[in-house]
């Protein structure tokens, strides 16, 4: 890829082929050289674009592209509740019921609703699961029947993410859901659930004397969809209250959080849809492969900050033989910030038991190891150390650091092509003709599957240096 400053030095080359412009030009007259500078910023610009072309034949690069991709496998851009325990004190003589259905908020206004009831003795203390979401309902009736009549489901007007899709008839029949139309009879009351290339959402029925059922002119619908608020922040012990008051009961009893126990979570973002993209999809929720069995637990448990799968072969490899490795995948992971451990792994264990229960489970704490890695610059002197300083290290670290998708996964390794190519695409100084610049990562020995690799400022050394050159003009 050629950048701004190599097309301006081939100008520099060429230019004196016409007398007449080049005098004009070297003399930095503005209506020759803005010409010129648009142009070869419009080149640079073209540049950019083939070099792009080049490379999504083998590796999605362009948003539109992976977007595009994620339709094609089916995910949605889901928002994930966050799942609490709520702290109930009973100050009334009676037993207290909080029954399932029951709507609370917390102080910032967020909803919930009671997933787990609880029944707490008089005096006494309970907790109760709750899940933080709230419906509506889309009424929907159908002009004209057609093959795979098709539903948009339309964002929240709070900027809420959808979590959730029911659809009944109007005699309350409830459909099922069934990704795909994987293993759907002809007539079965079934629907899908589809994304585009602009994140938009569809429920999609079937196509009527063929598979599942296609819905009739005239038949109504309800969707009922079920919204969240995604990733947030909530302190234990901050209070609830009940959105209404329904008996004497309700006003003698104190909520407070007591754990979050599944952290919420906003829909992927394009980075992880990128890595994403690299795995197989999960056919029909199964696995087969481990690529699979990873897949299968990103794309239903997103947010962890670090997930890795691996069979007996690999466990053996690192730690010897053993027949408790007998057909067995071992998972670690590192839930998000608040997350609880042991809420993840029943859901991670329900999960992999769903696709196949013949696999024995054994989770592995994930151990932490900082990768040592060094940049050294030489710019010009026409640029500012610090800011450049800087430019390098936010580059490298939204690659690399803590937070990116790629360290999400196990048995990663830092590749220095890639840390070249984007601190030359992305860090100004480093394109000028008289700079450059040294990558330097620490070897990687005895890396275990459940090493969480990533790097930080105190593990990255950006070293910085201004060019000795002269330029060959008079003066300073």
């Amino acid at each position: 890829m050629y950048s701004k400053s190599d097309f301006d030095t081939a100008v520099e080359n060429t230019i004196d082929n016409y007398p007449t412009v080049a005098a004009r030009y070297k003399t930095g007259d503005p209506t020759v050289t803005a010409l010129i500078g648009s142009v070869t910023q419009i080149a640079a610009m073209l540049s950019q674009q083939i070099e792009i072309e080049g490379i999504e034949a083998f590796e999605k690069v362009r948003d539109a592209t992976i977007l595009a991709d994620a339709a094609v496998r089916g995910l949605v851009p889901q928002g994930i509740p966050t799942r609490v325990s709520v702290n109930v004190a009973n100050s009334d003589v009676n037993p207290y019921t909080l029954t399932a259905g029951r709507t609370l908020s917390d102080a910032g206004g967020n909803d919930y609703v009671v997933d787990t009831p609880v029944t707490v003795a008089a005096g006494g203390t309970g907790a109760a699961e709750c899940l933080q979401q709230t419906q509506r309902i889309i009424i929907q009736t159908v002009g004209t029947s057609q093959p795979f009549y098709t539903i948009q489901v339309p964002p929240a007007a709070d900027g809420s993410f959808i979590a959730g899709i029911s659809v009944a008839d109007s005699a309350g029949n409830e459909f099922t859901y069934a990704p795909g139309f994987t293993n759907v009879a002809n007539g079965q009351q079934v629907y899908a659930v589809e994304v585009d290339e602009y994140q938009n959402i569809f429920v999609k029925f079937g196509y009527g004397g063929v598979i599942g059922y296609q819905p009739a002119a005239g038949e109504v619908y309800t969707i009922t969809v079920t919204d969240t608020v995604g990733a947030l922040t909530i302190a234990t012990g901050s209070p609830f209250s009940l959105d209404n008051i329904e008996t004497p009961q309700d006003s003698l009893v104190k909520l407070t959080l007591g754990t979050v126990l599944i952290a919420g979570q906003d829909p992927m973002d394009i980075a992880t849809l990128r890595e994403l993209g690299k795995y197989p999809s999960a056919y029909d929720e199964n696995a087969v492969y481990l690529g699979e069995f990873d897949y299968l637990i990103r794309r239903n448990v997103p947010g962890l900050l670090f997930l890795s799968v691996w069979n007996e072969q690999v466990e053996e490899s690192v730690r010897g033989a053993s027949e408790d490795n007998i057909n067995k995948l071992f998972i670690s992971f590192v839930p998000p910030v608040g997350g609880d451990q042991a809420a993840y792994e029943a859901q991670i264990t329900a999960l992999i038991q769903g696709a196949d229960d013949s696999y024995k489970i054994g989770f592995v704490a994930a151990n932490v190891v900082k990768v040592v890695a060094a940049v050294d610059a030489t710019i010009a002197r026409v640029y500012d150390q610090t800011a450049v300083t800087q430019q390098i290290m936010n580059v490298v670290l939204a690659q690399y650091g803590q937070s990116a998708a790629a360290v999400k996964y196990g048995q990663f390794t830092v590749q220095n092509k890639v840390i070249n190519q984007l601190l030359r695409a992305n860090v100004p100084a480093l394109q000028d003709s008289r700079s450059d610049y040294s990558v330097t990562v620490a070897p990687v020995t005895g890396q275990l599957p459940e090493d969480y690799r990533y790097m930080d400022a105190t593990s990255l050394t950006v070293t910085v240096s201004l060019s000795t050159y002269t330029s060959g003009s008079w003066g300073v």
